[in-house]
């Protein structure tokens, strides 16, 4: 199934956060991630069928991301709750959020569309319920998106600036990326008609991570910037150990899906990327390094490894 929109123009990447409100005194379970994909899809099929669709078709890399729903909890609590499994409450006075992003700039003025159109129905005297999480109805209060907060999960981008940010990395010496996972992240490994099957990784081990946003990186890029990432020599490079661990800050966490527990982790990491001694690269080329970076640059929005239009692997460099 191709594309239903034409993919031009600059490639654009969104990160919004939706603040919400329940309609009434309720609860819902911890780790929402699987609810809130389902309904972020009902909710713009009802605008734009077709690309509800082709959003869903067969095991097509999602074109975007959704958080859990998160409540106004401390970060210990939430990893707790999502742990046991339990059901936290849901209270009209407070507000909830949920995280998504767009990872083709075209789903963006569908998305503000639909919103718009949204809005536009509600009154003073009615206010439609926004979206349905199990059975819990929820008000639209906010959208917020922005790059004025370094801190913010919100923000908005172009592959070409982000290409722009990379080369300003210097390519000698020794460097290191820390990267935050902030909801469960893991990897699937293996295969389960084949030894013995499927399992997930507890670690961001470098070959994982990097690869998975390589991958990323080609699911997202069009053809005149997809040759800034050469995922051979990264591969080479991982292979090798250019990139090491040299800190790390994890927790082995999991959450709870419809029919299966998902074991993975949480906290942070600190990679090493090792001197490579490659020669300098022209004007429109980023050395190994600088690629690395950039890949590292992406997860804010692609989010990093399995299952992250569900839930899992939101993640971020952390930026000094």
């Amino acid at each position: 199934m191709t594309a239903p929109f034409p993919t031009i123009g600059p490639a654009k990447l969104y990160a919004f956060i939706l603040k919400l409100r329940p309609l009434q005194y309720g609860t819902l379970m911890a780790f929402s991630g699987e609810l809130v994909h389902g309904a972020f899809l009902r909710w713009l099929r009802s605008a734009a069928p077709d690309v509800a669709a082709w959003l869903h078709e067969g095991n097509k890399r999602r074109f975007f991301t959704c958080s859990s729903l998160r409540f106004p909890v401390t970060e210990a609590r939430r990893l707790d709750t999502e742990r046991r499994n339990v059901h936290l409450p849901l209270e009209p006075e407070q507000t909830y959020t949920i995280r998504l992003t767009l990872l083709i700039g075209e789903l963006f003025p569908l998305f503000h569309d639909a919103l718009m159109n949204f809005s536009s129905r509600q009154s003073h005297e009615a206010r439609p319920p926004f979206m349905q999480l199990g059975k819990q109805l929820f008000l639209l209060e906010e959208v917020m998106i922005t790059n004025d907060d370094p801190n913010s999960w919100t923000g908005f981008t172009s592959l070409s600036d982000l290409i722009e940010q990379a080369r300003q990395m210097k390519s000698a010496g020794t460097s290191s990326l820390v990267f935050e996972f902030a909801s469960l992240t893991t990897f699937s490994r293996g295969n389960s008609k084949s030894g013995y099957g499927a399992h997930p990784v507890m670690l961001p081990l470098p070959q994982m991570v990097f690869m998975n946003l390589a991958r990323r990186w080609e699911d997202i890029a069009p053809a005149e910037l997809a040759g800034m990432v050469q995922k051979e020599r990264i591969e080479q490079y991982l292979l090798e150990d250019g990139a090491i661990i040299i800190d790390y800050d994890l927790k082995a966490h999991y959450a709870h899906f419809t029919t299966h527990v998902q074991r993975g982790f949480v906290g942070s990491c600190t990679y090493q990327l090792r001197e490579l001694r490659e020669p300098v690269p022209d004007n429109a080329a980023l050395s190994l390094r600088q690629q690395l970076y950039l890949l590292a640059l992406i997860a804010f929005y692609t989010g990093t490894g399995y299952k992250t239009a569900m839930g899992l692997g939101q993640s971020r460099l952390k930026l000094s």
